[in-house]
C-alpha cells in the first residue's frame, strides 16, 4: 500500500524541479531582492526591539560604514571588507578542486597563536620590524601546517576532509585555550594589548596596513585563480580526477600545493589579526570569519569578483548593525550576529529559489493516492 503512495506521489504531494532558461537578470534581480529584504527585516527587528527605531537604526547603520568625517570609521569597514575578502578567496581554490576544507577558522586561529606566541617571548629590546618578521614566519608555519595534515591524509588515504578540517578547528580552540592558561597565569583568557610585534599606524590607524597587504595578496590570488597553469589544473582536478591523470595532472601533487599555498594565506591572515588589528589574542580572536568565509565563498560561485561583493555586504551588515544596535541601546554583538545569519539565509534561500521550483503534483494524482 505504501509502496503504492509512494510511487504515485513521489512521496511528497510537491517535487522539486530545476528551473530551465532562467535568465542572468532574474536571477541578480532576485539576489538584490533579497539583500533589500534583509537589511529591511534587520530594521524591522531592531523596531520590535526599540519601538520607533526604524529610521534611526538605517541613519545609524549609513553612518557607522560610511561617515567620512570619521576616517577610523572608514578603514574599520575596510579592515573587516578585506579579511573576509581574503578568506573567502583563499578558500575557493580548494573548493574548485573538490577539497571542502571548512577549517578556515582553525588554520587561522593557528597563525594567530603562533604570532602572539612570538611577539610575547621575543626580547623586550629587539626592534618591532625583527619582531614582527619572526610572527610572520611563526604563523605562517602553524596555518600551514593545521592545513597540510588534512591534505596530505586525502591525499594518500581518501579520508573525509570536512570531517578532518572541521575536528581541527575545535582542537586549535582547545589548545589557543590551553596557550593562554600556560602563559598568563592571572587566569585571563586574553593576553592583554601587545608590548612588541605591531603594525605600524597609517593615517592613525593600523588596519590601514591590513587593507594594503590584504588587497595585494588578493591580487595575487585573483592571478593564480583565473590566470595560469596552476589555475587550470585545479579546475580540471574539480571536473574529473580520471581527467586530470589523463592530461599528466598529478591529483595528490596539486592537491597538496594548493593546501599549502592557502595555509601560508592564513598564516598571514593571523598574523595581520593578532599584530595589525586587535594587538592581542585570545581563543576567540577570530571571531567566527573563517565560517563566514566558507559561505561568502559559496555564495560568489568561487568567482573572486562576486566573493568581492558578498564580501563587502557582509561587512557593512556587521558593522552597520553593530552601530545602529549601539545607537538604540541593544546588545550590539548578539543583534550584529542575528542580523547576519539572517543576511546568510535569506541569501541562500534566494539562490536555493533563483535555481529550483517547487511544483504540486497533479490533483487527480493526489486524489488517487489518498484513494489507495
Amino acid at each position: 500500500m505504501l509502496e503504492k503512495i509512494k510511487n504515485k506521489l513521489g512521496h511528497f504531494p510537491f517535487y522539486v524541479t530545476k528551473r530551465m532558461g532562467f535568465s542572468k537578470l532574474k536571477y541578480w534581480l532576485i539576489r538584490a531582492g533579497g539583500i533589500l529584504l534583509a537589511f529591511l527585516l534587520a530594521g524591522i527587528t531592531c523596531t520590535l526591539l526599540k519601538p520607533g527605531s526604524f529610521g534611526l537604526f538605517f541613519s545609524e547603520m549609513i553612518r557607522g560604514c560610511f561617515d567620512f568625517s570619521d576616517i577610523s570609521s572608514i578603514i574599520d569597514l575596510l579592515v573587516t571588507f578585506s579579511i573576509l575578502l581574503l578568506i573567502s578567496t583563499n578558500l575557493t581554490p580548494t573548493f574548485k578542486m573538490r577539497f571542502w576544507n571548512i577549517g578556515a577558522e582553525g588554520q587561522i586561529l593557528m597563525g594567530c597563536m603562533g604570532a602572539a606566541a612570538m611577539a610575547k617571548f621575543m626580547p623586550r629590546d629587539m626592534s618591532n620590524a625583527s619582531v614582527l618578521i619572526i610572527c610572520l614566519l611563526t604563523s605562517m608555519i602553524l596555518s600551514t601546517i593545521w592545513s597540510l595534515v588534512p591534505a596530505i591524509f586525502k591525499a594518500f588515504f581518501n579520508t573525509n576532509e570536512t570531517l578532518f578540517t572541521l575536528m581541527l578547528n575545535y582542537i586549535a580552540s582547545i589548545l589557543s585555550a590551553l596557550a593562554i592558561s600556560q602563559w598568563i597565569k592571572s587566569g585571563s583568557q586574553s593576553f592583554g594589548v601587545l608590548f612588541n610585534g605591531v603594525f605600524p599606524s597609517i593615517l592613525d590607524n593600523t588596519g590601514t596596513l591590513v587593507v594594503i597587504i590584504s588587497l595585494v595578496i588578493f591580487a595575487g590570488l585573483f592571478v593564480y585563480i583565473t590566470k595560469g597553469k596552476y589555475g587550470y589544473e585545479v579546475s580540471v582536478l574539480g571536473e574529473s580526477i580520471d581527467t586530470a591523470r589523463y592530461i599528466g595532472i598529478n591529483p595528490k601533487k596539486v592537491m597538496i600545493r594548493t593546501s599549502l599555498i592557502s595555509g601560508v594565506v592564513f598564516g598571514v591572515i593571523g598574523f595581520m589579526i593578532v599584530c595589525g588589528i586587535h594587538q592581542s589574542f585570545s581563543p576567540t580572536i577570530v571571531g567566527g570569519q573563517g565560517f563566514t568565509g566558507v559561505l561568502i565563498a559559496w555564495l560568489g560561485h568561487f568567482n573572486p569578483m562576486e566573493i568581492a561583493l558578498f564580501s563587502f555586504l557582509s561587512a557593512v551588515m556587521q558593522q552597520g548593525t553593530t552601530t545602529a544596535a549601539s545607537a538604540v541601546n541593544i546588545s550590539s554583538t548578539q543583534f550584529s550576529a542575528i542580523c547576519t545569519g539572517v543576511f546568510f539565509f535569506i541569501i541562500i534561500a534566494c539562490e536555493f529559489f533563483s535555481r529550483y521550483q517547487i511544483k504540486m503534483h497533479h490533483k487527480e494524482k493526489v486524489k488517487e493516492a489518498k484513494e489507495i
